[in-house]
């Protein structure tokens, strides 16, 4: 009789440990992520331009482009895609004011590259 109790105490246990596994939910990496990752925050400069003297400043919830022609996105938001490549979302006040997409590379601390969706060939190189 302790066999057939201690049998079925068992067997009753895996499958609870087996269905409660069952129920967990995964964890998504290419989820939405609000704000600026930590490694892109920080002001970088082109450092090829010597006429326009360009940078992109990158706070915890914007990133701004100072250029002959400046580029603001409010309200950001990003996901990670592997390697260090990151897609960063969020809305544009001043020409279309709608939502614009950047893509960025983290090289390391010193070096990012950037494009946005229309030049997904042509990365730009800025150092902090």
């Amino acid at each position: 009789m302790s066999n057939k109790l201690i049998t079925t105490t068992l067997s009753l246990g895996i499958a609870l440990l087996a269905g409660t596994a069952s129920l967990s939910t995964p964890a998504h990496a290419s989820t939405w992520h609000r704000g600026m990752p930590k490694a892109l925050r920080g002001t970088w400069r082109a450092p090829h331009d010597k006429i326009f003297h360009s940078k992109i400043v990158n706070g915890a919830n914007y990133s701004r482009v100072y250029s002959n022609d400046p580029g603001f996105l409010n309200r950001t938001k990003y996901r990670y895609l592997g390697n260090h490549y990151y897609k960063v979302s969020g809305y544009e006040p001043i020409y279309s004011k709608s939502t614009e997409v950047r893509y960025f590379k983290w090289v390391n601390r010193h070096y990012i590259k950037t494009n946005n969706q229309w030049s997904k060939h042509y990365w730009i190189t800025w150092r902090k």
